[in-house]
């Protein structure tokens, strides 16, 4: 394994396994979101998104975290392991509310210096609603991405909890 993509709906845990997945691998830990969103939840222009994700891509080992479709082209033949972290939509709703209340309360930084808050939290913008209109769209896609599967050297693994996340990273060697 010298580059993987984790997918996941949102709120899954793909940053926090990818990080703990780079840490092991002594590789870098790539996320897509910190690329992607510019301070005050403004997005990068898609050429200057692009470009940071090619000259991440290009790097010899790497997990990239995330899954934003305008760079697939520049990560996924290039990689050699593709992780789902598939969690039940309980699971992945209790922690996404629980992570959203606790940025929002403790204003913790996150993508480049930009906070949750109440007001995002309950409004149409809302990360919470983001993920009601996207888990089952995700699954399915995932599931049929998964299903192909089989491209030559190429391996996918599929993770449905958080003790199938912990146990392959504990059996990594």
């Amino acid at each position: 394994m010298q580059r993987i993509v984790i997918l996941g709906c949102t709120g899954s845990g793909k940053t926090t396994f990818g990080k703990k997945l780079a840490a092991k691998l002594g590789c870098e830990a790539v996320d897509l979101d910190e690329l992607h969103w510019l301070p005050g939840w403004q997005t990068r222009e898609v050429d200057d998104f692009r470009a940071r994700v090619f000259e991440k891509s290009r790097m010899p080992s790497w997990v990239i975290m995330g899954n934003y479709s305008k760079t697939r082209d520049m990560t996924w033949p290039y990689a050699d392991t593709f992780i789902w972290i598939d969690l039940p939509f309980c699971t992945v709703f209790r922690q996404l509310l629980s992570r959203s209340v606790r940025r929002a309360r403790d204003k913790l930084l996150i993508c480049n210096g930009n906070t949750e808050t109440w007001r995002k939290l309950f409004s149409a913008d809302s990360i919470m609603l983001w993920m009601l209109k996207t888990y089952g769209k995700r699954k399915k896609e995932y599931g049929e991405i998964f299903g192909a599967g089989n491209v030559a050297g190429v391996t996918y693994i599929r993770l449905r909890s958080h003790a199938e996340a912990d146990a392959f990273l504990q059996n990594l060697k």
